[in-house]
């Protein structure tokens, strides 16, 4: 006598499915998980999550640069910095790498063996001494691969392999509560310097949406007295942007170090403009602000 057959509700697969995808998923986080871990092992330095990637820096601090006499905070931007994000299959690293001329090319060396690119080689300064130069690279492949590489890269240089415990940050002699109200945005005693940032949504590289952690951003770095202030940064840009930011910081008495890419095959194509000052705070932060409104919002 055959058996009645029973019926499967549309509603159960769907179920079952969705089980399956959400094991499967949860199996490739923990994956991920596990390799940014093995990452930060590997670098000999630990990291912090933004907006989805993990971010291992390393602070300059044995350099002492300065410009025109000034001697800079390393939240000027005198650290070297890679983003670390798990697409499944792959590890995407971005980031940037402040290095001492004779560090250059033993470095590019080291990461061609590693098949790690170099995207740009330039300036953010200018008559700083020593001389430093900026090295943006990226890479595709295992996280562990490509943190190997990293660290052969970083130990063609003086870059100290560990991070010490951060020590608390001096009050700043700057009225920092006016800088946020010229500027639109909240800032953070960044040691030395009271710095601003903001992402721009939009840009796509490797297949995923660029973040402000990822080196997709816009800063701006104060420092010194209300009455003489020097403040230094970069702005992210479109094309169309370029010079109307030059505009608005040379209306402000700015002055314009550089433009250039930080990436190579990003969508649509940005530039990034590095800019220097001095003024007043109620000057900088105006001047800042100008530039900051040309480039506000998603990239279209």
């Amino acid at each position: 006598m055959p058996y009645p057959r029973r019926s499967v509700s549309t509603s159960s697969v769907w179920l079952a499915a969705a089980a399956l995808a959400l094991s499967c998923f949860a199996a490739t986080m923990e994956a991920g998980a596990q390799e940014l871990d093995l990452v930060e092992r590997i670098l000999g330095a630990k990291g912090d999550v933004q907006g989805g990637a993990l971010i291992v820096r390393f602070p300059r601090t044995d350099v002492t640069v300065a410009v025109r006499d000034v001697p800079l905070p390393i939240a000027l931007g005198l650290v070297s910095w890679t983003a670390w994000k798990n697409m499944g299959d792959n590890t995407v690293v971005m980031g940037d790498l402040v290095l001492l001329e004779n560090e250059v090319n033993p470095v590019i060396s080291a990461l061609e063996e590693a098949r790690i690119s170099v995207a740009a080689l330039h300036n953010h300064f200018m008559g700083e001494q020593p001389r430093v130069m900026f090295m943006h690279i990226e890479g595709v492949g295992k996280g562990t691969v490509l943190a190997e590489g990293l660290r052969n890269a970083l130990s063609k240089t003086t870059t100290p392999k560990q991070l010490g415990a951060e020590s608390p940050q001096a009050p700043l002699p700057l009225n920092t509560k006016r800088i946020e109200e010229i500027m639109g945005y909240s800032g953070i005693n960044a040691g030395g310097a009271f710095k601003i940032s903001i992402g721009r949504p939009g840009v796509i590289s490797h297949g995923m949406e660029m973040t402000a952690s990822m080196g997709l951003n816009s800063w701006s770095a104060f420092m010194g007295t209300d009455d003489r202030t020097v403040v230094a940064g970069q702005v992210a840009m479109t094309a169309p942007e370029v010079n109307r930011v030059i505009r608005a910081l040379r209306n402000g008495g700015i002055e314009i170090l550089a433009v250039h890419n930080h990436m190579l095959d990003e969508q649509p194509r940005i530039f990034f403009l590095h800019y220097w000052g001095s003024g007043t705070v109620e000057k900088m932060a105006q001047a800042v602000r100008a530039a900051f409104d040309e480039v506000q919002g998603p990239v279209r």
